[in-house]
């Protein structure tokens, strides 16, 4: 594939994409050699729309299975591009279950990670005997009654700046464990249980494995004293086995328009939670 030239390279903006998607047959958002996670068909879509190869950036990389009603990414494209036509360009060249909700020109110091002031994420518990098939994929089918009530209690000791080592994947990269969860909210509704998550930042797996001790607490398997323990022994062994990827959904990524989880949970309601804008095409 023909590589932009030097010139071409100097007349570049930086673009910012919000997407959507459903993670359920993807390896992550991180590229793979495989090539089948979010981040290698966007470029693959970037790059037949822009004629040269393209390399995003990501505010997070979900794990495989995990899906995310509002990731954002960056990539350097041709000054004075229609931002209208991306979207529709991207829309047509994806896989339906990738969407690209809004296109922006932003500006050169933007950094989906670094300039992320927070992160929101809910997990999904169905805890009836009946399905419905507009759910069972997105969420965690629970055949064993929990203790709500033991585990809201339960949670609030992840609130704070802790060492989240033990509830972190063992082969995780980052240099440090510390992360600060704002707030962690559990809505019961009906037959959908709902974990919601609120931080500065997580580690990889570490919603999953918060909900995977929560959900040994609720079924009596562990007592809800013995997580500061788990959590000062900074061993991932010592904690229960992760919940699996499908219940767990990237709900916001935060730029200083960070809104809590009471706000997120009525919004979620609409089936999004980013304000959709544009005209028609």
């Amino acid at each position: 594939m023909k590589q932009p030239s030097e010139s071409a390279i100097l007349a570049q903006s930086l673009y910012r994409l919000d997407l959507s998607y459903i993670g359920e047959k993807y390896y992550g958002f991180q590229s793979q050699p495989n090539g089948n996670t979010i981040q290698d068909h966007l470029e693959t879509a970037l790059a037949t729309f822009c004629r040269h190869p393209v390399r995003v950036t990501s505010a997070s990389r979900t794990d495989t299975g995990v899906h995310a009603e509002h990731q954002v990414v960056t990539f350097k494209g041709a000054f004075g591009l229609n931002i209208f036509r991306i979207a529709k360009a991207l829309n047509s060249l994806l896989d339906p279950d990738i969407r690209v909700m809004n296109v922006q020109v932003i500006a050169d110091s933007f950094h989906p990670t670094f300039n992320s002031t927070g992160k929101a994420y809910r997990y999904r518990i169905w805890k009836v005997a009946g399905e419905s098939p507009f759910v069972s994929p997105y969420a965690w089918r629970m055949y064993h009654p929990v203790d709500i009530s033991l585990m809201a209690e339960a949670a609030r000791q992840f609130i704070g700046t802790h060492d989240f080592t033990s509830l972190c994947a063992a082969d995780s990269s980052a240099k440090s464990k510390i992360r600060r969860v704002r707030e962690i909210e559990i809505f019961d509704r009906g037959p959908m249980l709902e974990i919601w998550v609120l931080g500065d930042g997580f580690l990889k797996q570490m919603v999953r494995n918060m909900v995977g001790l929560l959900v040994a607490v609720g079924r009596g398997k562990v007592d809800k004293g013995e997580i500061r323990g788990i959590m000062e022994g900074k061993d991932r062994r010592l904690a229960p086995a992760t919940a699996p990827a499908c219940g767990l959904c990237l709900v916001k990524v935060f730029y200083d328009d960070d809104l809590p989880i009471s706000t997120l949970h009525e919004n979620s309601r609409n089936g999004y939670n980013l304000s959709l804008g544009g005209a028609w095409i």
